[in-house]
């Protein structure tokens, strides 16, 4: 199957919203997920406690959860192309 198979789908411009924002969801997934498996706290390499509220965390930390949005979002684009 090639590109022009591509589900259906045109190229077309692909809006997506504010990586900030976006990260901030991805951050309170990820804590989620870690008190279903019963983790009540994670540290960086630094000592820093991550499970806390996105606007906590020391820029260093916010900038894992805004790689993964880039990396999503770069996928999601390269596939609307």
């Amino acid at each position: 199957m090639g590109r022009a198979a591509n589900h259906g789908m045109l190229h077309r411009e692909v809006n997506l919203p504010d990586i900030e924002l976006v990260s901030a969801k991805v951050h309170e997934a990820w804590i989620e997920g870690k008190r279903a498996q019963c983790v009540t706290s994670r540290k960086s390499e630094t000592g820093e406690e991550l499970m806390v509220p996105y606007d906590q965390l020391s820029e260093r930390a916010k900038d894992l959860d805004r790689q993964t949005v880039r990396a999503v979002y770069a996928a999601i684009k390269a596939a609307a192309a």
